[in-house]
């Protein structure tokens, strides 16, 4: 009774060892180029082989220029010009301030600006320049008169001889006068006298000074006097013509001075300053590219510094290395080739290093240095944000 039940249970399980086998199916094999096998049963895609000791690194593929655009000042979005995706060119406004009070500043300073270089300015900067000059010229006789008042000898024999004579006539006209004392001052005799006396007193003063003028040596005083005069209308002088220059659009030199040409300036300075706050009033873009980003709507009160659009230039792709470790950067190199493989694309392009950032980076705790490559060709279909991974020959 074992015995056959023992046959029994041998009998059954060769029957389920038999029905496994016959549904099994055998595993592919999958052949790769150096011979070894995968048991995967397809392959999408095939990246590109790296032999032992080339540097290998994975990156993304970056516009070669992004702006992330800011008002300098606060203030109500006027007008936005541009939507995401938009095409954009070089100073192209994208969006602008509530800046009328700013184009009133503008306007103020260039009517400022307008009257004192008008035509009828610049006559009296002409006008002012004549009358500079005949003051200059007036102050240095007054001066050539101080300083050179000595004459010769035979004029100072010449002057002290009329100073004799004058002297002689007012001695005779005193003692006529002084004979006429007891007539009435009605009496033509008396009369006269007096006139010949207070005649020959002028003639002797007069010939008294002329003599002093030449002899004497002259006061501090009036030299200092004189001379101070003389550089005061030099300096207005000088001042002038540098106004005039200037509003001639003439060269004058960087330290020229003059209260009307400080004036001219600062209306100039005014100017530049009202228009650059205008500016600021407007977002241009800074180069030709694609809108990317547009945080802002019209009527919205933004901040300082607040981005509000994102410019990219897509035209012009490169890639940033995200995880080239410290152990091979001392192998790379500015201008060295590259291969660079695009994932989503499944095609390679050349390229060459142009940069290898001097500050590193940590990811998971390794260090990296961020490297940047410059392609030779973008293919058809490459976008920004791409993965791809570079191979550094």
């Amino acid at each position: 009774m074992k015995f056959k039940l023992l046959l029994i249970l041998l009998f059954a399980f060769i029957l389920a060892a038999c029905g496994s086998n016959a549904s099994a199916e055998p595993i592919p094999t999958v052949v790769l180029d150096n011979g070894t096998t995968n048991t995967n049963t397809s392959v999408t895609q095939s990246s590109p082989q790296v032999s032992n000791g080339d540097v290998v690194a994975s990156g993304i593929v970056v516009p070669a220029q992004e702006a992330q655009l800011a008002f300098a000042l606060a203030g109500s979005i006027k007008k936005v010009y541009v939507t995401e995706g938009d095409p954009v060119k070089t100073g192209d406004v994208l969006a602008e301030l509530d800046n009328d009070f700013v184009q009133v500043e503008v306007d103020q300073a260039q009517r400022t600006l307008r009257e004192l270089t008008s035509p009828a300015a610049i006559a009296a900067a002409e006008q002012a320049v004549v009358t500079a000059q005949k003051s200059y010229e007036d102050a240095q006789k007054k001066v050539d008169s101080i300083n050179y008042r000595q004459a010769n000898q035979s004029d100072i024999d010449y002057y002290k001889a009329q100073l004799v004579l004058a002297q002689k006539a007012l001695d005779n006209a005193q003692d006529t006068y002084k004979k006429t004392n007891h007539l009435s001052s009605a009496d033509p005799m008396r009369a006269t006298a007096t006139t010949n006396l207070y005649n020959t007193q002028r003639a002797y003063n007069t010939a008294l000074a002329n003599l002093n003028w030449f002899t004497d040596k002259p006061a501090e005083n009036d030299v200092a006097l004189a001379n101070a005069n003389l550089d005061s209308a030099a300096a207005a002088l000088q001042e002038a013509k540098w106004y005039l220059s200037e509003l001639k659009g003439e060269s004058i030199p960087s330290n020229a001075t003059g209260t009307k040409l400080a004036q001219l300036q600062q209306a100039r300075d005014n100017l530049k300053a009202a228009q650059d706050k205008l500016e600021h009033t407007r977002l241009l873009s800074p180069f030709s590219g694609i809108v990317t980003t547009v945080n802002t709507v019209t009527g919205e009160y933004v901040s300082p510094g607040q981005t509000l659009i994102v410019i990219s230039d897509v035209a012009n792709l490169q890639v940033v290395t995200t995880d080239l470790s410290e152990r091979d950067v001392p192998n790379v190199n500015i201008e060295q080739n590259v291969t660079v493989f695009v994932d989503a694309l499944n095609a390679e392009i050349k390229g060459h290093v142009t940069n290898i950032s001097s500050v590193a980076d940590t990811l998971g705790g390794d260090v990296i240095y961020k490297t940047t490559i410059a392609l030779d060709e973008l293919p058809e279909g490459i976008r920004s944000g791409m993965s791809v991974t570079v191979h550094y020959q």
